[in-house]
């Protein structure tokens, strides 16, 4: 690289999406970044660039989460950044979803954080300003339909989040978490294709009245990855267009006017 790094990265579930747009944006004050997905193919936008290292395998395994923190190591002697992104859902009711799919997005949404956090510790000890970014979801903040799996795993990223911030800063290592609304990805991607009155509707529901990017929630990572943000650490930042901001009984268009009079 020709130089010696001034920050080294590691981003979960790269492959596309929030994770693609995170690490192209980590690369602006990186000037390397390890990326993690197990699709090889999806990691095939950054093979040619040798700013990017590529691991292959599943997060929810130590094995992954180990072999990632070494290719950092290996490849640009150490590691600031760690932003575990990697996430899986699937829909289906309390009573009826088999438990073995309801496992496997604990182990990817929850447990591949708290199993990635666990390898990137020792090394990000060494770094002089050493940060995790989690993404966690405003489903970890209340209730959808038919996603109990996910809103439970994203509520125990959010507590993970605020529980390590405290464990981990005495070593200088701050810990925060974005919780994204509605983003148009390639997992979500279809609603707009194949459900457009669905995507309409939620777009309608959002006080800014849109989906957002993923560029947009990757510019709020970056930040909190990012040494200006050197004194925020257990803070979950909700990334949705308004959303959480809303307590009441009203959504935009169904509140209710009335004059003065």
């Amino acid at each position: 690289m020709g130089s010696t790094p001034d920050r080294i990265a590691l981003v979960t579930g790269a492959g596309n999406g929030i994770g693609r747009a995170t690490a192209e944006r980590l690369t602006q004050d990186h000037a390397g970044v390890v990326l993690v997905d197990r699709d090889a193919e999806a990691l095939g936008w950054a093979t040619a660039d040798e700013r990017y290292v590529s691991v292959i395998g599943d997060v929810a395994t130590e094995e992954t989460n180990t072999a990632a923190v070494a290719a950092a190591l290996e490849k640009f002697g150490r590691l600031d950044t760690v932003v575990l992104n990697a996430g899986v859902s699937w829909t289906g009711s309390l009573e009826d979803m088999p438990l073995e799919e309801a496992r496997k997005i604990a182990d990817v949404d929850l447990w591949g954080v708290v199993i990635g956090t666990r390898a990137a510790v020792p090394a990000l000890k060494e770094s002089p300003a050493g940060s995790i970014v989690v993404t966690g979801s405003i489903s970890g903040t209340g209730a959808d339909p038919a996603m109990w799996t996910y809103n439970t795993a994203k509520a125990g990223v959010h507590g993970f989040v605020r529980t390590a911030s405290w464990d981990l800063a005495g070593h200088g290592i701050r810990v925060n978490g974005v919780a994204p609304g509605p983003i148009r990805t390639a997992l979500t991607g279809y609603i707009e294709t194949d459900a457009p009155e669905a995507y309409a509707a939620l777009a309608g529901a959002i006080p800014l009245g849109r989906w957002g990017e993923s560029e947009e929630l990757a510019s709020v990572i970056q930040f909190l990855a990012s040494p200006d943000a050197s004194f925020v650490t257990g803070v979950i930042v909700p990334v949705d267009g308004g959303i959480a901001a809303g307590t009441g009984q009203f959504h935009p268009g169904t509140a209710l006017s009335r004059s003065a009079d």
